[in-house]
């Protein structure tokens, strides 16, 4: 027959043991490799079975972990083994069991499980958001929009204003130029079909010009220095913000209807594979010294088969010399001055830009030849 003494100790440690949430020691240490939103509980949970036995972990790798409520992806944490002088959860709130005759050796009592840390508000690690990226193909244009735009171009014909600016706002000081951004107000309204969001082009027109060689009148240079789109209408004016604006403008600007500019996309210009020859007829500004970058007008067009992205180049012819030996006048190479690219093209006038000067002083006049066009 069981000895009565011995049996009550047991089913008192059991107990003891089954309240703590002991779990069959592991043989020996493992590891574990932290991924994305995991806590020590969770970890704690699929090791020993009880989420409460997390501190052990964190014991474990206090050399790695500052904050228990603190871990990252990534981290490699020592999974401890569970043994009876280790264990830990919650204090055990079940019924004592009978205490065990007088005669019984003593039973040392369970030691008290420590109590879990308050627990900090909730610091929970910003999630990791991974997004794809990767390259976009996209179709450089063959010279500059914004340049094509803001040079204009020649029109034979006057142009006609559409509508002005009348005022801008009257909260501003007062001031003799406006800019990029102000609010201006036009002299057209609800009743000349303007609605928010149209967009007009500022333009300005020269006087009519002539050509340097011929003589002939080709029209006046219509230039775009700014652009506005409406934000608020009434019946006979409306409200306009300046989005873009090339010079200072004035308070009595011209408008018209504003027309995207189209130019080439995704081709190089390729060595010429015909002849075309012609003048510059124009500069966009006057200046002392016409060079690199400037705009000018040349009086070749689509016509001649011309189109935005081609280039001239530049040159001027040097007088014959006399060989004195033979008695005879010889051709000398011509000088050149620098390149133009084409940005916009007309019927029998193109507008283009100086992309290189090997010489200042380019002037009305001066002699192009196609070198290079955009495949056809």
């Amino acid at each position: 027959m069981s000895n009565p003494t011995k049996m009550a100790a047991v089913i008192i440690a059991a107990a003891l043991f089954a309240g703590a949430g002991l779990v069959i020691a592991q043989a020996a240490s493992t590891t574990h490799v932290v991924v994305q939103d995991e806590t020590l509980h969770q970890i704690s949970e699929q090791y020993f079975g009880n989420a409460f036995s997390w501190p052990l972990i964190w014991e474990a790798n206090k050399e790695k972990i500052e904050d228990p409520h603190w871990i990252y992806p990534g981290q490699e944490l020592v999974i401890p083994p569970l043994t009876a002088a280790g264990p830990v959860g919650l204090p055990d709130t079940a019924a004592p069991a009978e205490p065990a005759p007088a005669e019984a050796a003593p039973v040392a009592a369970a030691p008290e499980p420590e109590p879990e840390p308050e627990p900090e508000p909730s610091r929970e690690q910003p999630k990791v958001r991974v997004r794809q990226i990767g390259l976009v193909s996209r179709l450089m244009p063959a010279v500059s929009e914004e340049m094509a735009m803001r040079g204009g171009y020649i029109s034979p014909a006057d142009e006609k204003p559409l509508g002005r600016i009348v005022s801008h706002r009257a909260d501003l000081i007062d001031k003799d130029h406006l800019y990029t951004n102000e609010k201006v107000y036009i002299n057209l309204g609800s009743r000349d079909g303007v609605k928010v969001g149209d967009k007009y082009a500022i333009f300005r027109q020269s006087a009519r010009i002539k050509h340097p060689v011929t003589k002939q009148d080709l029209g006046r240079i219509v230039t775009i220095p700014g652009v506005i789109v409406v934000d608020e209408v009434e019946e006979r004016t409306a409200g306009a913000k300046i989005v873009k604006c090339h010079e200072p403008l004035g308070k009595r600007e011209a408008i018209k209807p504003y027309l995207d500019v189209i130019v080439p996309k995704g081709l190089s210009p390729l060595p010429a594979s015909k002849t075309a020859e012609g003048r510059i007829v124009a500069f966009s500004a006057v200046r002392e010294a016409n060079t690199f970058n400037d705009i000018l007008y040349i009086d070749l067009g689509t016509a001649d088969g011309i189109m935005p992205g081609d280039v001239f180049e530049i040159y001027r012819p040097q007088d014959k010399a006399r060989d004195p030996d033979r008695g005879q006048l010889s051709e000398l190479p011509v000088i050149v001055l620098g390149h133009l690219q084409v940005l916009a093209v007309r019927n029998s006038t193109a507008t283009a830009y100086v992309n290189r000067a090997h010489r200042e002083g380019i002037a009305e006049g001066e002699r192009i030849r196609l070198i290079k066009q955009l495949p056809r």
